[in-house]
């Protein structure tokens, strides 16, 4: 059995959801001068005693409101795993920070859903 200290938590994300506006077609790959949000900052959510104890594995999804200024807002949870590591999900993805979506070099606000992944080693 591994110790606390031995146990790699990774959280990692992944956007995986970009709700509007969508970005060009299979015909037309100019994606009308839209660039979708980035990740710029991501700190790893925390791994709750209780999840680590039962060795809790797996991904939740958050839903937010990015801010043309890259902060993430009203976030939800729309896919979660237990109420302890859908709340740490929740408060990391607070902390992240984006480069927003920008429709020909303005940046503008726009739904948005992440992946937070928790994983132990």
């Amino acid at each position: 059995m591994m110790s606390h200290q031995q146990i790699a938590v990774v959280a990692s994300l992944i956007v995986i959801t970009i709700a509007q506006p969508r970005l060009g077609t299979a015909k037309d790959k100019s994606n009308d001068g839209v660039t979708p949000p980035k990740v710029i900052y991501a700190p790893d959510p925390d791994y709750t005693e209780a999840a680590r104890k039962n060795k809790l594995q797996g991904i939740v999804a958050v839903h937010l409101n990015l801010a043309a200024d890259g902060t993430p807002h009203d976030m939800r949870v729309v896919r979660g795993l237990s109420p302890d590591l859908d709340a740490k999900a929740v408060e990391a993805v607070g902390k992240w920070r984006f480069a927003p979506a920008t429709k020909d070099g303005t940046p503008f606000a726009t739904p948005l859903t992440v992946e937070v992944v928790f994983r132990l080693h």
